[in-house]
Order: C-alpha cells, then sequence, then structure tokens
C-alpha cells in the first residue's frame, strides 16, 4: 500500500457510553451533519466531529453498537486521521481525472497540472459552471491543514433553493482508490494468502479493479457495486468455513475484511433526500451548512444538467472563493507541513463494528 495512504481508518461517530456497549450516533450532534442551521450540536466541526462519507451510515442504518474498548478509543483525533486518508484519497482521484482529460485532448501528462493549476487559481467561465472550480474551493477548505474551527464560521447566506437545485454526486472514486490501494498483493493478512483463498482474492480485486476504471470512464453502475459487495462477502465466507487454528491471525482478517464491507458501503450513493427536502422549509443556510453536509455524505458539485443549474453554480462560486480566500488567510493552522502519517492499518478502527448490520444494511443491531 502506498505510504500515502496508509492511515488508521475511523467514522464519524458520538460515542455513547452505557452499561457495557457503546453506540455510534450516526446523525446530529457531535458526531455527524447538524442540520441546515449550523453545525451539529457541541461547536462540531469538520475535522473534529465530521468524518468524510461517514454520514452515509446513518442512511437506512440505525445505530451501531461498538464494543466498548473500541468505542473508548474513537477521539477526535481519529477522525482527523480518517480525513486525511479520505483527503489524499481525494487528491489522487483529482489528479488521474485531469490527467484523463489531458489524454483525451491528446496533450502531455504535463497538462494535466496545468489543467488543475487552472481551475484552483485563476477558473474561466466554464471550468465554473461545470463545477469543477466550486470542488476546488470545496478541497481547499476541507483540508486538514486549515484550522477547523475556522470552517463553521463561514455564516454567509445561501438560499435553500439554491442547494436544491445542487446536482449532488457522490465521490465513489476516491473510495475506489482506496480500496485499490488496500487491496494491494502485499497488504492481505496472513490468513487470507496462500492458495486457499486465491480465488476471493482474485474476484475481489477483479471487481475494484473494474470499479476504478468504471468510475475514472463516469460513474459506477449498480451492478459493479454489488460485484464488490458479493467479492466481499464471498471473502467473509470463506474465512468462517476455513477458520486459521491461529485466534489472531483469524481476527486479525475479520477485521480486514470489516473494513473491505464498511468501505464498499460507501460506494453507494447515499439517499439523502430527506436531509434536502428540509430545504423546503428553510428559506436561508449558510456556507458552512452546506460544506458540513457535503463533507459528512462524501459529496461533491457534479455536472450541471440545466441553465438553472449552472446559474447556481456561477453565482456560489464568488461566495466560496471570498471564504475561501478569509479562511486560507487567517485559519491555517499547518503551514506547509505534511499531513500527519500513521502506518497502523486502517482496519484497526473496525475491529469494534459488528459485521451483521453492515453487511444486511438493514439497521437491525446485534444483540
Amino acid at each position: 500500500m502506498h505510504h500515502s495512504f496508509r492511515r488508521a481508518l475511523g467514522m464519524v461517530i458520538l460515542v455513547s457510553l452505557t452499561a457495557g456497549e457503546a453506540r455510534a450516533q450516526l446523525y446530529g450532534g457531535y458526531g455527524g451533519y447538524g442540520g441546515w442551521g449550523g453545525w451539529g450540536g457541541g461547536g462540531s466541526t469538520v475535522q473534529g466531529s465530521i468524518a468524510q462519507g461517514a454520514g452515509f451510515y446513518n442512511i437506512g442504518a440505525g445505530q451501531y453498537n461498538l464494543d466498548t474498548a473500541q468505542a473508548n478509543s474513537i477521539n477526535a483525533d481519529t477522525v482527523m486521521r480518517w480525513n486525511e486518508y479520505m483527503f489524499l484519497s481525494q487528491q489522487e482521484a483529482n489528479r488521474r481525472e485531469y490527467m484523463r482529460r489531458a489524454r483525451i485532448m491528446k496533450r502531455d501528462a504535463n497538462a494535466g497540472s496545468a489543467l488543475y493549476k487552472r481551475v484552483t487559481e485563476n477558473p474561466d467561465a466554464h471550468d465554473i459552471a461545470n463545477g469543477d472550480a466550486l470542488n476546488a474551493i470545496l478541497d481547499q477548505l476541507t483540508n486538514p491543514k486549515v484550522h477547523s474551527t475556522a470552517l463553521r464560521l463561514l455564516r454567509d447566506p445561501i438560499s435553500g433553493k439554491a442547494v436544491r437545485e445542487i446536482p449532488f454526486e457522490n465521490a465513489s472514486d476516491a473510495v475506489t482508490i482506496s480500496l485499490h490501494e488496500l487491496t494491494g498483493e502485499g497488504d492481505w493478512p496472513l490468513a487470507l494468502r496462500g492458495p486457499t483463498f486465491e480465488a476471493e482474492r482474485s474476484a475481489y480485486r477483479e471487481a475494484i479493479t473494474k470499479a476504478v476504471k468504471e468510475d475514472e470512464e463516469g460513474s459506477l453502475s449498480p451492478q459493479t457495486i454489488q460485484e464488490v459487495e458479493s467479492a466481499g462477502a464471498r471473502l467473509r465466507a470463506k474465512l468462517e468455513a476455513h477458520k486459521p487454528a491461529n485466534k489472531v491471525q483469524y481476527n486479525e482478517a475479520v477485521n480486514y475484511i470489516k473494513t473491505l464491507i464498511a468501505t464498499s458501503r460507501l460506494l453507494q450513493k447515499p439517499q439523502v433526500d430527506k436531509i434536502l427536502a428540509e430545504l423546503d422549509s428553510v428559506k436561508e443556510t449558510t456556507l458552512g451548512s452546506l460544506l458540513a453536509f457535503m463533507h459528512a455524505y462524501n459529496l461533491r458539485f457534479g455536472p450541471p444538467q440545466n441553465d438553472a443549474q449552472r446559474a447556481v453554480y456561477t453565482n456560489l462560486y464568488p461566495v466560496m472563493a471570498a471564504a475561501r480566500d478569509r479562511t486560507l488567510k487567517d485559519a491555517a493552522d499547518g503551514g506547509d507541513r505534511p499531513l500527519a502519517r500513521d502506518d497502523r492499518h486502517p482496519v484497526e478502527f473496525f475491529s469494534g463494528l459488528h459485521l451483521e448490520p453492515l453487511s444486511s444494511g438493514s439497521g437491525s443491531e446485534k444483540k
């Protein structure tokens, strides 16, 4: 696995300890997006309390039970490392996308960097209207180097009607890249290596390789997502049928498979219609609320489909650009420091997550 992607994996949570159990509250409060009136309760922030993409687990998932010991280890630092992990994955996805565009235009590799530089620093009208320039600012404002408390101060007003017009899309490309990195040839746990699991390993790598290619060329199909999830399920079933005698190796393999299954859930488009419907009764929200919503549900500004959506982008861009300039000037926290590295395997986080509701998606809790 490339070192830039080796991070401790976390999720957005509010740990509520009761007698012998801990529940992950995945919507509202400390652990998630707090509504169109602002950030979640307790002064939550993107880096401090909201883990990128993990709001998805609230949709039809109910509450997950965590082992108490594992829940005690989940804190703001864990969330911060997950955000860094996902941020780096998104930057890799961006790099590949601009290189792909350069190839289409039959330009050399440097053209991809030039395109990115233009979109980020001096976008033209087309870059703004198609959402590229807005996504560049989204990345800048949610960069882990930016001091987290600055983001909830973005009170720039945005009409609820305008937000409803935005064609949000799931940032699945960052997830497919992460899964591809996670399942590199030398990254499988010991219990899943060898000829017994060769077919299952190959099937998973084939499914995720297909997903990466499909994502780079457009959008993931439901069939491809199902193939990735089915490959993970077959790995789990094969492990249960061939449990290694060594309990340490078995637990390592279980936690690794949990990570594959949990992460692959993020490939599905989050059903956020209920949350967006709240805007029907909210005339005005804020840029901070919009950023929190997009960050929590791993959303990007998608290609506009009509003139109304393009107009929203054109009007929203100067608001975001001004907020970006203020934030980067006043709230830079780490300067040019490299993002913090942690070589612990991402599966450490999921060691406390039960697979039953995760696999079924029913939201039922393990008793």
